[in-house]
């Protein structure tokens, strides 16, 4: 008898004796719900967390911020060097080949006129890059470009919510608008990024980017800061690639420290704060994991006797098929098989009531489910490996089955 006679028996065995077959699955179907539905919650969020970096600069972006040095006493020499500078810039990108956008930034809040509208509102100042490095798109007009660093142009670009507070319907481009005291012109408009965590959010997280009012960092420093003055608020960075993580925030604080003579920044990492995230739900990932391991040797021990009993109803037809010339190793697989093909079965009906709690944990909470190749491979794999530990005993015993004492039981 081969393999594909096996199976079919396999089958057989459970149309015939579906009741028993529930009995004898339960066991796995709930162990193997619960590993995928801790898998499908835990993918559905992760797939949520890297659309909204991806739609905000992706996962490889890094910072600097001023921060005050740990050390009460400072020399005159580092207390002049405290605090980021535009030249920083330029020496990280000439010095450290790990990122391949460096983008300054200054952030304060200044009157804001426009029109009849007069009001407090927070101006950032960045280099050109920054529409590339968070991920942004024009709606109208043009972006800050090249030519206005190097020229200081007094010009500035709304995002799409500063400009419907602004302006109203009326399109802003090429109008004017007072920070300060100082004219500008409006050269461009952001188109509006909306990102909702669930679906029942009112509050865009992106909604911050649709706020901005950015304008060329070089402007800023001439019109709004005093002679000379080069200290930035942060340095927003982005990595060429993340196997360069380690390394490149090496060599930037390394620089950074050279050059300041103290520590007298912060980083934050996109990078570090997905591990941290990560190192946090894995508690939460075990503990699920733990129970569906549990309910899968609950279910396996439940298959050896379910088995076992099986064998004993059956103990004349193995004799017979080893008084026909079934060799022990013949009985071994067919038992095993058979045992295989049916918590194969329990693992589908347990992949497909994991999804259905999957679909209806993600409904609660409002967020799109999504279904991924391992939890089917998982959901089978453990399935099988129940299949094979749990079914070898019921198989070794009736592999060394004595044919005579078969043909004479009960």
């Amino acid at each position: 008898m081969n393999p594909a006679q096996f199976i079919r028996e396999g089958f057989v065995e459970i149309r015939e004796h579906i009741g028993r077959t529930v009995m004898q699955t339960l066991g796995v179907i709930l162990g193997v719900a619960s590993v995928v539905a801790t898998l499908g919650m835990t993918a559905s969020m992760d797939a949520r967390r890297d659309q909204y970096f991806r739609e905000s600069g992706g996962t490889r972006l890094m910072g600097v911020y001023n921060q005050p040095p740990g050390e009460l006493e400072m020399t005159a020499r580092q207390r002049a060097k405290t605090g980021l500078k535009l030249s920083d810039a330029e020496a990280i990108r000439d010095t450290v080949d790990g990122f391949d956008l460096v983008v300054a930034e200054i952030a304060s809040n200044h009157r804001v006129r426009a029109g009849a509208t007069e009001e407090s509102f927070r101006i950032t100042a960045i280099e050109p890059e920054f529409l590339q490095m968070r991920e942004l798109e024009l709606g109208s007009g043009r972006y800050i470009t090249d030519h206005d660093m190097d020229s200081a142009a007094a010009v500035v670009v709304l995002g799409s919510t500063r400009a419907r507070e602004l302006f109203g319907t009326a399109d802003p481009v090429g109008k004017a608008l007072n920070i300060d005291g100082k004219a500008y012109t409006v050269v461009g408009v952001t188109a509006e990024k909306i990102f909702f965590w669930q679906q029942s959010d009112t509050y865009n997280a992106h909604e911050w980017l649709n706020r901005l009012i950015v304008v060329p960092i070089t402007s800023y420093m001439k019109r709004h800061q005093n002679a000379g003055a080069e200290r930035i608020d942060e340095l927003n960075l982005r990595l060429r690639s993340p196997e360069v993580h380690e390394e490149s925030r090496d060599a930037l604080e390394l620089l950074l420290r050279s050059r300041h003579g103290i520590e007298d920044f912060g980083v934050w990492d996109r990078q570090e704060r997905i591990g941290q995230g990560n190192r946090e739900g894995m508690i939460y990932n075990i503990t699920f994991l733990a129970c569906g391991v549990i309910s899968l040797l609950v279910g396996g021990i439940v298959i050896t006797n379910i088995m076992l009993a099986s064998f004993t109803e059956r103990m004349r037809e193995v004799g017979v098929r080893k008084a026909l010339g079934a060799t022990g190793w013949q009985v071994f697989v067919q038992f095993l098989i058979e045992a295989i093909v049916v918590t194969v079965f329990g693992g589908a009906a347990g992949l497909a009531l994991g999804i259905v709690f999957t679909f209806g944990i993600m409904a609660v909470m409002q967020m799109p489910m999504t279904i991924t190749a391992s939890m089917i491979v998982i959901s089978v794999a453990s399935a099988t490996v129940v299949g094979f530990f749990f079914g070898m005993y019921p198989a070794v015993k009736a592999s060394r089955l004595d044919p005579v004492v078969a043909l004479r039981y009960e």
